[in-house]
């Protein structure tokens, strides 16, 4: 296979910029952005403060009203800079579940999309694209980079930013009879049907190896939620955090996606303004260091919160809640009676 046709691009660098304390980062910056031609532009913050942002010499105009003329390094990363307050106030609310600081955040919408994570703290990278179906090639490009900038420029770890490649998913097979624990909240429509289908459902997909928790929620009210946190595998994980403390946290976390969504559509929509009456998120991802916490919208009114309290599985796990985002999508008006 030909190796990808390098894309002309630019840096700007801030006045603070310097060659020994940046150059080697911004060099491998610059080479992921050459490489990837899904991503238009890639920033580099110190303490919250823009260092320098790559630039794809052949993007459009951003689609933003708040855009200073003539200076395209702070407006290029104005999007990447809402994301990271965004994601210091999400890393705050996940941070009593004790699974770890908030690596990796990934925003996608309707027509564009944004990615944000941490080299180490207080270094974040934050990249953008307005390429349709853009993202995953965005994700997996900066997942790389970060981990290159932790090992080969810090000397870390790599965190396994997406999970790790060779983990297996759970298998169909090996479920427990019993099931995950299921219940179903006021938005549930009283009807025997319907709920077993949605209970039918959850037992397929929800397991102790990948997706472990999964809520199911309409108008911002809980339709159906499943775990197998009382589960005998996943013992060791509620040493510090209770099964109770963690259903109820999760819920509260479904709860306070409200705010937080009002300014994440905010930062997508200074790339790419959604379509007339269309929603402009469509998938959320907060990838912390034991595991992540997903969002995926089936529609404008309708979405999906899941959970992988294992880092290897991120990957396999996201791919399962999105299997079960589809059929959940089938059920969602009651059978007639």
């Amino acid at each position: 296979m030909a190796a990808p046709v390098p894309h002309r691009s630019t840096t700007l660098k801030e006045s603070h910029w310097t060659p020994k304390r940046h150059g080697l980062i911004t060099a491998l910056c610059e080479e992921t952005l050459e490489r990837t031609p899904a991503i238009r532009s890639l920033a580099h913050y110190s303490n919250g403060i823009l260092d320098f942002v790559a630039l794809r010499a052949d993007r459009a105009p951003l689609s933003s009203l708040v855009t200073e003329i003539g200076d395209d390094a702070q407006n290029e990363s104005l999007p990447g800079s809402r994301l990271l307050l965004c994601t210091q106030d999400l890393g705050a609310v996940l941070r009593p579940l004790k699974t770890g600081e908030l690596m990796r955040t990934v925003l996608a919408g309707t027509r564009a999309g944004l990615w944000g994570g941490r080299a180490r703290p207080d270094e974040f990278l934050a990249a953008v694209t307005d390429v349709p179906g853009g993202v995953p090639d965005m994700d997996d490009a900066m997942n790389r980079l970060v981990t290159r900038i932790r090992t080969e420029v810090h000397g870390l770890p790599d965190e396994l930013l997406g999970g790790d490649a060779q983990a297996k998913a759970h298998l169909q097979s090996g479920e427990a009879p019993a099931g995950p624990h299921v219940d179903f909240g006021t938005a549930a429509a009283p009807n025997a049907v319907y709920e077993q289908r949605l209970r039918d459902l959850w037992r397929t997909q929800v397991n102790t190896t990948d997706l472990q928790y999964a809520g199911y929620y309409r108008d911002w009210t809980l339709v159906c939620v499943g775990d197998v946190f009382d589960s005998q595998e996943l013992g060791p994980r509620f040493m510090d955090v209770s099964v109770r403390t963690r259903r109820t946290a999760y819920r509260d976390l479904s709860r306070s996606l409200r705010g937080h969504l009002i300014r994440l559509k905010d930062a997508l929509d200074l790339i790419a303004p959604p379509p007339v009456n269309g929603a402009s998120v469509e998938r959320l991802v907060l990838d912390v260091q034991e595991g992540a916490v997903y969002v995926h919208w089936t529609s404008p009114r309708a979405f999906l919160l899941g959970v992988t309290l294992d880092q290897r599985q991120v990957a396999n796990a996201e791919q399962r809640l999105a299997a079960l985002a589809r059929a959940t999508g089938a059920v969602t008006v009651p059978p007639p009676r």
